[in-house]
């Protein structure tokens, strides 16, 4: 059945930024530098670049020829083009003769200086990190903003005083000379509040506490959490959306919780008070077969089944806001599904003709499938056939992006990830914590802070065993033993109940590899997480 161009969008600001497409994250963060130098709007274009800037040689050649800059020519050249192809270049088509630049890494705000439009998109992915840093808790933007350009001069190029890595030092050599970037005269990219606020808050809150050791991690060590971070919060908020809208929908009217957001970022269990509360069961053991990784199975499949109610809630809330921008109502996302409750005088009516002109834009000769009549001959009212229709054409197309969005946004089978799946169809997804998450997590549980001065000051301690597993569920859904949450899961066979008790097993064992954790004693309270990275009360330890 063909739909018109309108009824087919999905992507709409107002509810939902992202695109749902196979992004890459790297590209995501040096799109959100973009909106972060040039203040929320799309940086002046310069127009297209020329063929040469997408050669690593060029920038390697314009490297070299700056004053105090060694062993980047002569013999050394080749050395310099494969350590800037490997480790500081974003590139395309690798190893191919169409291997192009996309954007240098993410190490440093200046980065985004050299970025190829064509090969760097991140679908409006950093539009929606942009929003939930910049609508609520705006300080964690200005913070992040001042870390990523620590090192870089005023005038332009190393300020010769910030100790940096060689890495990001490298960055900020082979952007000078380079224009700077200016804001555009446009609308901001992101002007529109977050649909869900909570998630948002809590990850200012986390990035705040993750830049507290900004002065004891290594910058390329600190990018790759940060990474992990807006990566895994917009996964989450995602999933989260997804319940948000078809609640909404379903209840006909936004909830009044949702108005007035009760989730802080500080709060010990942020999402206690939120209706829409998510929770997945983490398998921590290697064995795909085993009973955890069974249940963890059945939940991440229970997830990804979801991604339907979400992509049907959109294309509901795009209905509805079309209509209320045509009828001069507020087209607000919070407002807009009380039409279905209190639908004004001609809605049935203005749907009934909206879906005769779909009819009519049919071919003469097309057949209408057995499911599309099926949905006409339901009875149901003229707005939801019109939303089942456009759901039974599209959600297939949506579908498929979401799931390779949501994959790569929990960065699955990498040792950032939440999920992992095997190369067989054996293999279903499942929820898995890798290590290196796993070791930020643990960095920011043991982070607590007081307030001097007006000034709020982070210092780790060492925490229970137990106290982290509570804190990951509260904060992130992640149970890996047995829930304290109401929609967390419990277990309630014997079988089960082995099963999660081998989890935590699992869990310390991963935990004593990555060297936060040692098992001296049986005692309760020696078991303990410690930090890796210390922060004392008075400062660095």
């Amino acid at each position: 059945m063909k739909l018109r161009k309108v009824d087919q969008e999905f992507r709409n600001p107002k509810v939902f930024y992202p695109d749902p497409k196979n992004v890459d994250l790297d590209r995501v963060l040096i799109n959100l530098f973009l909106l972060l130098k040039c203040d929320g709007t799309r940086p002046v274009t310069r127009g297209r670049p020329k063929a040469e800037f997408e050669k690593v040689e060029t920038h390697r050649k314009n490297v070299a020829e700056l004053q105090g800059v060694e062993g980047f020519d002569g013999e050394a050249a080749w050395v310099a083009d494969q350590w800037l192809k490997s480790d500081i270049f974003d590139l395309v088509n690798r190893g191919r003769p169409t291997e192009a630049i996309a954007s240098l890494r993410p190490l440093h705000l200046e980065a985004a200086k050299i970025r190829v439009a064509k090969h760097c998109r991140d679908y409006n992915h950093a539009d929606a990190l942009y929003a939930m840093l910049e609508h609520d808790e705006s300080q964690a933007l200005v913070d992040l903003k001042h870390y990523l350009g620590r090192g870089h001069h005023a005038v332009g190029g190393y300020d010769g005083v910030t100790p940096l890595d060689l890495e990001t030092l490298t960055v900020l050599k082979l952007v000078e000379g380079i224009p700077p970037l200016h804001p555009s005269q446009q609308d901001k990219a992101a002007p529109h509040r977050p649909t869900c606020r909570g998630q948002g808050r809590v990850l200012c809150n986390d990035l705040q506490r993750l830049l507290a050791y900004q002065d004891v991690v290594p910058r390329p060590v600190m990018i790759d959490y940060l990474k992990t971070l807006l990566g895994l919060h917009l996964g989450l908020y995602t999933l989260r959306v997804g319940r948000q809208l078809s609640g909404w929908i379903s209840q006909r009217e936004a909830h009044p919780a949702c108005r007035e957001c009760p989730v802080w970022g500080t709060s010990d269990a942020p999402f206690v008070e939120c209706p829409y509360g998510m929770s997945f069961t983490v398998d921590m053991g290697s064995d795909f077969r085993s009973r955890m990784a069974q249940i963890a199975q059945k939940d991440a499949a229970a997830e990804y089944n979801r991604l339907v109610d979400l992509v049907k809630a959109i294309f509901a809330m795009n209905q509805l806001l079309s209509y209320a921008k045509d009828e001069k109502l507020a087209d607000d996302p919070f407002e807009v599904p009380s039409l279905l409750k209190h639908p004004p005088k001609d809605f049935e009516s203005d749907f009934k003709s909206t879906l005769k002109e779909l009819l009519r834009y049919q071919a003469d000769d097309e057949e209408l499938t057995p499911e599309v009549k099926a949905i006409l001959d339901a009875g149901m009212p003229a707005f939801d056939t019109l939303v089942e229709l456009i759901s039974h054409v599209r959600q297939k197309h949506h579908l498929s992006y979401l799931v390779q969005m949501i994959d790569k946004l929990f960065q699955k089978n990498g040792p950032f990830g939440a999920i992992v799946q095997g190369r067989s169809s054996n293999h279903p997804r499942r929820w898995h914590l890798g290590g290196r998450l796993l070791e930020v997590l643990v960095q920011l549980a043991v982070l607590h802070h007081e307030q001097t001065g007006g000034e709020k000051r982070f210092y780790t301690e060492p925490m229970l065993v137990e106290d982290f597993l509570r804190w990951v569920e509260h904060r992130y859904g992640f149970v890996i033993a047995p829930a304290t949450t109401p929609t967390g899961r419990r277990p309630v066979t014997l079988d089960e109940h082995r099963a999660f008790r081998d989890n935590v097993r699992a869990l310390k064992d991963r935990l004593r590899e990555i060297g936060f954790y040692d098992d001296l004693s049986d005692a309760y309270n020696a078991q303990t997480v410690r930090p890796r990275y210390t922060l004392s009360r008075q400062g660095v330890a």
